[in-house]
């Protein structure tokens, strides 16, 4: 089995919709992606439910977990729509595997979303950082912890030079211009769905490929 994480549903609904045979428990749902067992996990922002996360990891015992989702980028390269895999226990041997991603570096995790100032602030203290996002290492502790290879692996939603907008924070709207910027951030990000849950079917497939060739 190989477990996918998410912070939301919404990440990771196209994803979702792409597993025969699923059946939804909880924060968990399980099926098939070609001839392999997946089971997908909604952790909540920031991570809420490790406690929910460790429990299913030591009763699955998975082959592996993919931490993923969406990150706002932070080097000045790259675009909405890059995948991105961290420096963590198995991305090298994947990242430009058949082009499959745009780069391979530090995911910095953060307390909140982001603006512009505060992903240049950690652009200047953190010259090797990527991207951030708010779960990642509290998924890598997790899996460290119980000994099971997992990759991080992320799409960018926003450029290093924009924020997210506020409406989508719970700031609602304050002028005509926050509507526009909001329908235009959600006609992304409904676009960048369907390209990440491609990314990680195509990461399944290389991962598959150095995997055993049974299932558990």
């Amino acid at each position: 089995m190989i477990v996918v994480t998410f912070a939301v549903r919404q990440e990771g609904v196209i994803f979702e919709r792409r597993l025969s045979q699923r059946v939804s428990r909880g924060n968990r749902v399980t099926g098939r992606l070609g001839s392999r067992d997946v089971s997908i996990y909604w952790l909540g922002i920031g991570a809420e439910d490790r406690l929910g996360l460790r429990q299913m990891l030591e009763e699955t015992k998975p082959l592996h977990v993919i931490d993923s989702g969406f990150a706002g980028g932070i080097r000045t390269l790259l675009e909405p729509g890059d995948f991105v895999l961290a420096n963590d226990s198995d991305s090298e041997a994947f990242c430009f595997r058949g082009g499959l991603c745009t780069a391979r570096g530090r995911i910095v995790q953060v307390t909140e979303v982001l603006d512009p100032e505060g992903k240049a602030q950690i652009r200047r203290q953190k010259k090797e950082a990527l991207a951030v996002d708010m779960e990642s290492e509290h998924v890598a502790a997790i899996c460290e912890q119980l000994h099971i290879p997992f990759l991080t692996a992320r799409m960018i939603s926003d450029r290093y030079d924009e924020g997210i907008p506020g409406v989508f924070l719970g700031r609602g709207m304050r002028r005509f211009g926050d509507l526009v910027e909001a329908a235009r951030f959600a006609s992304r990000m409904l676009a960048l769905r369907v390209k990440l849950a491609d990314k990680l079917e195509e990461l399944i497939r290389a991962l598959e490929g150095d995997a055993p060739s049974h299932s558990r």
